[in-house]
């Protein structure tokens, strides 16, 4: 028993960042990024979940566009939820247009993603389990997807923590 739950532990760190990048071999623009998000984050306390969220969604802005879901920039910010935020109205327009800041506009994009975390801080009172599962998920922070994307964050932190950024 307890060799197969070793096992699945190690599946699953394995699989984590499969899907990530190389925290411990990272390019000179990559870790530019990094310290980047850090600055902007430290006013929040919110540096190592941004850096985190930012490896986990874009590969640090490798993969800025997913049309499929209607994500976008570095943190992957779903493009409703912009548009809720900052009260615009919801046209294919302004879709674009927001759409388009989030991947081009770095302290857009930031604002965005720090805006949505500290949402989540006061709903769940610095509850990060729950804050980074609703970063993905909304109030659906309790399913299986948005509880394993909040693992994958925790130990994305866990690995910035050893790397001088």
């Amino acid at each position: 028993m307890k060799l197969k739950t070793i096992l699945f532990i190690l599946l699953f760190i394995s699989n984590v960042f499969a899907s990530a990048i190389d925290i411990q071999n990272l390019t000179s623009e990559q870790l530019e990024t990094l310290k980047k998000i850090k600055e902007k984050g430290e006013e929040h306390d919110l540096s190592y979940s941004l850096m985190a969220i930012a490896i986990k969604e874009s590969k640090l802005g490798q993969f800025m566009v997913n049309e499929k879901t209607k994500d976008f920039g570095l943190y992957q910010a779903n493009i409703k939820t912009v548009i809720s935020r900052h009260n615009i109205t919801d046209t294919a327009w302004n879709r674009d247009v927001l759409a388009s800041k989030l991947v081009s506009d770095f302290q857009f994009a930031t604002k965005n993603a720090i805006a949505e975390l500290t949402y989540w801080q006061k709903i769940h009172k610095n509850d990060w389990t729950k804050v980074w599962g609703s970063y993905n998920a909304g109030f659906k922070y309790n399913s299986r997807e948005a509880k394993e994307y909040s693992q994958e964050i925790a130990a994305i932190i866990r690995e910035l923590k050893k790397i001088d950024v």
